[in-house]
C-alpha cells in the first residue's frame, strides 16, 4: 500500500525528473568590464540557474553566490588592471562634448584590444577549445562584434542583449530640422565605421576561433531575438517587431535590505532631509576638475541639508553636513524617506532607481548615452540639468533648490514610476519566458523580420523608388513627345490650310 510519504516522494521525483527534462545548457558571455553594464544581466543569470538551468557566465562582475549551484562563472575581473580602467574613464571625460565620434573610436578600440585579452584568457581559451562542451543557448551582449563568434562555436540559437536603447546624441524628444540632420549623418557614419571594427573584430576572432569562421555580419544575422534595456514609458516609442523584447522596467533592482546601522542613524537624523550624489560606478568624482569641486563644495555647505557623496577618497576641506563614503547602497539609500535629491550622472540604472524610489534628479551627465538621459529628465520634467565643466556656483545652487522644493518634480517622477510598474509582467520575468521560448522552439526563425533577409537597396526601397522614377520619366518623356508630335500636325494644318487660301 502507497503510504502518505511514498506518495509525496514519487511527486518529488516526478517534478525533479520534468525539471531535469527542461533544463537547458545556456552560455552568457558580458565581457564589457563595468559594472553598470552587468548589473543589468545578473538576475536573468540568478533566475535562470535557479529555474534548474546549467548557466555558464563570461563575467567582469561575477555573483559568486554560492547557493546558485547551478551558476558556473568564468571571472574576467583581472583582465583590465584599475589603472587602465581608470585611464580609460579619464579619456572619456568630457570627450562626448566635443567630439562624440572620437569618443566612440577610442572607446571600440580599447574594447577591441580589451576583448582579444579576455580571449587569450586560459578558461576561455579551455571552453573554446574543448570539443565536448555543449550548449542549447548562447545570450551575449549585443555590443562588441567578436563575442558573436559563441554562437557559431558552439552551433546553437542565440539572443542579443543591448544596453543602450536609444541614440547617444544629447538631443531631446522634439528634434529641430539640423538636429535631425545630424542625427541621420551620425547612425549612418557610425554604419560606416562599424564595418572597420567588424574587420578588425574578424581578427580577433581568426585568431582565438580559427579562420573557418563565417563573417560576424553573417552570424549577427542570425540572432533569435534581442533583449533591449528600454521602457516604453520613458525611451522613444518605436514600433518593434516580436523578435525585440524590451526587458527594462528596473529589472536589475534588488529587493530592500536594511542600511548599515551608522549610516541608518545618519540618515534619519537628517532633519532637512539629505542629498545623494553619485556619479556612478564607473566615473569617480575625484575625476571632477579642481573648480567644478569648488563649486560643489561652497554650495553644499551653505545648505541647510546633509549631502551624502559617494567619492573615492577623503575631502579635506569638506563642510560638517558632506558625508563622504567609497560606497554605498544606492537602492537603499533612494529608498530612504528623507532623500530629497539626487544628483546624478544620468546612467539608465541609476534613473531606475531613483524613479522607483519616487526621487527627482539634477542631472551632470559625463559621457556615452548620460547626455541623451539627461535630456529625458529634462523633457519629462524629472528634474533639472547641469554642465559639469562649466558650473557655476549661483546656477548649480538655485538648480538644487528648485528641484528639492518645487512639488511637481517629485510628484512626475511618482506618476512615471506607476506608469512603469503596471506592467504584467517584470522585464526580468519577460526575459525568462523568452529565453525559454527559444530553448523550446530551438530559436525563433518563425518570428525573424523578413527584412534581415533582403538586400539593402530593397529594405530602403530603391528599387520601388527607382521603377517609379523610370515610370514617371517614360510618361514624362512619352507626354513631351506626344505634345510635339501634336504642334508639328497642327503646324501641318495650319502650313496647308494657309497655303491653299494663297493659291485660291
Amino acid at each position: 500500500m502507497c503510504t502518505k510519504r511514498d506518495r509525496m516522494l514519487l511527486l518529488l521525483t516526478a517534478v525533479l525528473l520534468v525539471s531535469g527534462a527542461s533544463a537547458a545548457k545556456i552560455l552568457g558571455v558580458v565581457m564589457t568590464d563595468s559594472y553598470s553594464h552587468q548589473v543589468v544581466y545578473k538576475p536573468l543569470w540568478r533566475e535562470l540557474s535557479l529555474r534548474g538551468h546549467q548557466v555558464t557566465t563570461i563575467t567582469t562582475h561575477p555573483l559568486k553566490d554560492p547557493k546558485l549551484v547551478n551558476l558556473t562563472e568564468i571571472d574576467l575581473s583581472g583582465i583590465l588592471t584599475p589603472a587602465e580602467q581608470d585611464q580609460m574613464m579619464r579619456n572619456h571625460v568630457g570627450i562626448a562634448q566635443k567630439n562624440v565620434v572620437s569618443e566612440l573610436r577610442n572607446l571600440f578600440s580599447i574594447m577591441s584590444n580589451g576583448i582579444d585579452r579576455m580571449l587569450d584568457y586560459g578558461p576561455i581559451k579551455k571552453l573554446i577549445n574543448d570539443k565536448e562542451v555543449k550548449f542549447d543557448l548562447v545570450v551575449v551582449e549585443y555590443l562588441w562584434p567578436a563575442p558573436l563568434a559563441f554562437a557559431h562555436r558552439f552551433n546553437c540559437p542565440y539572443i542579443g542583449m543591448l544596453l543602450y536603447p536609444d541614440n547617444i546624441l544629447p538631443f531631446g524628444d522634439k528634434l529641430s530640422l539640423w538636429q535631425r540632420v545630424a542625427s541621420f549623418v551620425f547612425e549612418y557614419g557610425i554604419v560606416a565605421y562599424l564595418g572597420d571594427l567588424v574587420q578588425n573584430d574578424q581578427k580577433i576572432v581568426a585568431k582565438h576561433f580559427g579562420d573557418d569562421y563565417p563573417p560576424l555580419g553573417e552570424i549577427a544575422n542570425n540572432i533569435s531575438m534581442l533583449f533591449v534595456n528600454a521602457d516604453p514609458i520613458f525611451h522613444h516609442n518605436r514600433p518593434l517587431v516580436p523578435t525585440v523584447v524590451q526587458i527594462g522596467s528596473g529589472s536589475h533592482r534588488s529587493t530592500p535590505r536594511p542600511l548599515p546601522k551608522k549610516l541608518q542613524s545618519t540618515l534619519d537624523h537628517a532633519s532637512d532631509g539629505f542629498i545623494y550624489f553619485s556619479l556612478g560606478s564607473n566615473m569617480k568624482s575625484e575625476f571632477l576638475p579642481a573648480n567644478t569641486m569648488e563649486v560643489l563644495l561652497s554650495v553644499f555647505a551653505e545648505l541647510p541639508y546633509t549631502v551624502l557623496w559617494k567619492f573615492g577618497e577623503e575631502i579635506a576641506n569638506k563642510s560638517d553636513n558632506v558625508i563622504v563614503a567609497k560606497w554605498l547602497p544606492q537602492e537603499d539609500v533612494l529608498r530612504h524617506p528623507n532623500c530629497k535629491l539626487f544628483i546624478t550622472q544620468c546612467g539608465l540604472q541609476s534613473m531606475d532607481e531613483a524613479i522607483y524610489s519616487h526621487v527627482p534628479m539634477v542631472g551632470m551627465p559625463v559621457f556615452g548615452d548620460q547626455f541623451f538621459n539627461a535630456k529625458k529628465i529634462v523633457n519629462k520634467g524629472l528634474g533639472l540639468e547641469l554642465d559639469y565643466q562649466r558650473l557655476e556656483r549661483e546656477h548649480f545652487k538655485k538648480t538644487v533648490l528648485e528641484v528639492i522644493t518645487n512639488p511637481r518634480y517629485r510628484s512626475t517622477v511618482k506618476q512615471l514610476a506607476e506608469l512603469a510598474q503596471d506592467q504584467p509582467m517584470t522585464g526580468t520575468e519577460k526575459a525568462v519566458w523568452w529565453t525559454e521560448y527559444v530553448i523550446r522552439h530551438k530559436g525563433a526563425r518563425h518570428l525573424r523580420s523578413p527584412l534581415l533577409d533582403i538586400p539593402w537597396y530593397q529594405y530602403l526601397l530603391l528599387d520601388v523608388i527607382g521603377v517609379l522614377l523610370f515610370g514617371v520619366s517614360v510618361t514624362l518623356y512619352s507626354m513631351v513627345v506626344f505634345v510635339r508630335w501634336l504642334i508639328r500636325l497642327i503646324r501641318r494644318r495650319f502650313y496647308a490650310i494657309s497655303v491653299k487660301k494663297k493659291s485660291s
